[in-house]
């Protein structure tokens, strides 16, 4: 059985390639330098939080990514909201921590929320940890740090999808 050369290089798209490694860099320095302005210690978490919302949201088309962005920030925001909840009326704890995940994704099937809330989930997992490891951050600030790195990873990724789309129609 012998593999054509051509057969594999019609596979490689390095517009694409090359997009996801820019978008994911712009994501890293945004969720790096937006968390380390409020809270040094999750600077890190920040960064890839916001170049994992990127790489969820950019797809091979502007439609799609548009709906995988929505989606990644609808969830994000639910998750912050029930972890939020959560950790003011009650620090951390793993008999907690998976009560909420529960009832999370209650929340999200009531909701109809798309895989079940897999997103806000995520992103509940995230803030929960944050907190173990970090217990000085408020709930409130750990939260919406994570929902802000989520939209800017997201609308990173968006707005690459869209350069993609111009320079490919330019192209063709």
């Amino acid at each position: 059985m012998s593999i054509k050369i051509s057969t594999i290089l019609h596979k490689i798209d390095l517009t694409m390639a090359a997009a996801k490694s820019v978008a994911v860099l712009l994501s890293y320095l945004a969720g790096f330098y937006l968390t380390g302005g409020f809270h040094c210690e999750s600077r890190y978490w920040g960064a890839m939080l916001a170049s994992i919302a990127c790489v969820v949201t950019l797809q091979v088309d502007l439609k799609t990514s548009l709906r995988q962005g929505w989606l990644r920030v609808l969830g994000t925001f639910i998750g912050a909201i029930i972890a939020t909840i959560y950790l003011l009326l009650f620090p951390f704890s793993i008999t907690g921590f998976i009560r909420t995940v529960f009832i999370l994704e209650i929340i999200c099937m009531i909701l109809s929320i798309p895989d079940n809330g897999k997103m806000a989930t995520m992103a509940l997992i995230v803030i929960m940890l944050i907190s173990q490891r970090t217990p000085d951050i408020s709930p409130i600030v750990n939260s919406s740090l994570r929902f802000l790195e989520t939209v800017l990873g997201a609308g990173i990724g968006i707005a690459i999808a869209w350069l993609v789309e111009v320079i490919k129609s330019k192209l063709t």
